[in-house]
């Protein structure tokens, strides 16, 4: 899988240094990307690799369990684009984290990945993805500064 990076902005560092619960959204489809079962499959990988992946990172973040009261910070995001050409695949997907209580967003993320069909499902890209995301919270959280 070949991937354009994560690129994405901190829109508030000090929150997101401090952390708090994580709830974690869907992927909803956006301009370019069909509202159908592929996309809903896509969606729901891209969530699991987050949250698989995540609390691995040592952010300041804890996932919020279904026992949880509310979140403090809500992570949602678009498949932006997702179209497939003969054995090839692009998905594009951005997405931020905001504040439930102000309802600011603290963290704006994008990315993209092409693949071949042949050696990849679009499953397993949609996770790694996912994966990456998480990595890329890692990152600016630890790199923030309170």
């Amino acid at each position: 899988m070949e991937r354009g990076g994560i690129s994405g902005s901190v829109l508030d560092s000090p929150a997101l240094a401090k952390g708090g619960t994580l709830a974690l959204g869907s992927f909803k489809p956006g301009t370019g990307a069909a509202a159908d079962d592929e996309t809903d499959r896509l969606s729901v990988q891209i969530v699991k690799g987050i949250n698989d992946l995540l609390p691995g990172e040592n952010t300041p973040f804890k996932m919020q369990n279904g026992n949880a009261s509310d979140p403090d910070f809500i992570l949602e995001g678009y498949i932006e684009d997702y179209e497939t050409k003969g054995h090839s695949a692009r998905l594009t997907v951005d997405g931020e984290i905001w504040s439930r209580d102000s309802g600011e967003k603290i963290l704006l993320f994008k990315t993209s990945a092409v693949f071949n069909l042949k050696v990849q499902d679009p499953k397993q890209a949609a996770y790694q993805i996912g994966g990456a995301i998480a990595r890329y919270i890692g990152s600016q959280a630890n790199g923030s500064t309170p």
